[in-house]
């Protein structure tokens, strides 16, 4: 079944929230909820509720596949457009989906740290990341 604006929001912040040395605010608006990982951003809720989308970190080959395949992404504005993309609801965009884009963004910036950050995660990344 195909999520709605509120359980993309949901779903994508629940899944973010679960995840090792996490930590969230809103360094940008009052309606962007960035979610990060060591001081690095891996996921934005919009959570404006007449633009609701969630933008996540890909590889860029995983970019252009999920941007042929669904309908309801497409690259990310304000973002490196190789690097990002956007999800809106909409026909395909399931939990699972949501639930694997987001776990897919983090381990591509958790693979980007540096090796002490990695090793550590909880420890090195509290007072920057770690949700405790």
């Amino acid at each position: 079944m195909s999520l709605d604006g509120a359980g993309l929001e949901e779903v994508a912040n629940r899944t973010a929230r679960a995840l090792d040395g996490v930590s969230e605010g809103y360094p940008f608006t009052d309606s962007l909820l960035v979610h990060k990982v060591c001081g690095r951003i891996f996921v934005v809720v919009n959570e404006n509720p007449d633009d609701l989308l969630v933008t996540v970190k890909v590889d860029p080959e995983d970019a252009d596949a999920l941007v042929r395949q669904h309908e309801s992404i497409g690259r990310a504005r304000y973002f490196d457009k190789r690097h990002w993309v956007s999800v809106t609801p909409g026909p395909g965009i399931t939990d699972s989906l949501v639930e694997d884009l987001v776990h897919d963004s983090y381990d591509t910036v958790v693979a980007r740290l540096p090796r002490r950050e990695r090793d550590g995660l909880d420890r090195v990344c509290d007072g920057r990341g770690s949700t405790g």
